[in-house]
């Protein structure tokens, strides 16, 4: 008899710290759906950006504003449910633009050394 309180009691422990993780699981996964604003999106983004991946995300916010605010929102909705765990590069952010039809261009510049100076090709043809 006393054998079978003692199961009783084990399985209803058992049964409640099921309870208890489904009932956490449950939780992170409310935690993980529930919306974003899109500074708090941008802000979860540029953390998760190395390189030159802030430069390239700026002037896609330039070129294609609406469409670049739904690409932040996904990315990171998908950074803070775990789907991307490393960090984005600015030639992969460049790639992923580009393969969605949206190719962002960035400015650059040719710059000379003499004496002592940076000087741009601009002003090199000027004078």
């Amino acid at each position: 008899m006393d054998e079978d309180l003692e199961l009783r009691a084990l399985k209803l422990r058992k049964l409640m710290e099921l309870a208890s993780l489904k009932a956490k699981a449950t939780d992170v996964k409310k935690e993980a759906e529930r919306q974003l604003s899109f500074e708090e999106a941008l802000r979860i983004v540029r953390e998760n950006l190395v390189d030159r991946g802030d430069e390239v995300l700026d002037a896609a916010l330039k070129q294609y504003p609406e469409q670049t605010k739904k690409i932040v929102m996904i990315l990171a909705e998908k950074i803070v449910k775990g789907e991307i765990s490393q960090k984005i590069g600015g030639s992969m952010l460049m790639n992923l633009f580009d393969y969605l039809g949206m190719p962002v261009k960035l400015r650059s510049r040719i710059l000379y050394y003499k004496k002592g100076e940076y000087k741009s090709i601009e002003e090199l043809l000027r004078s």
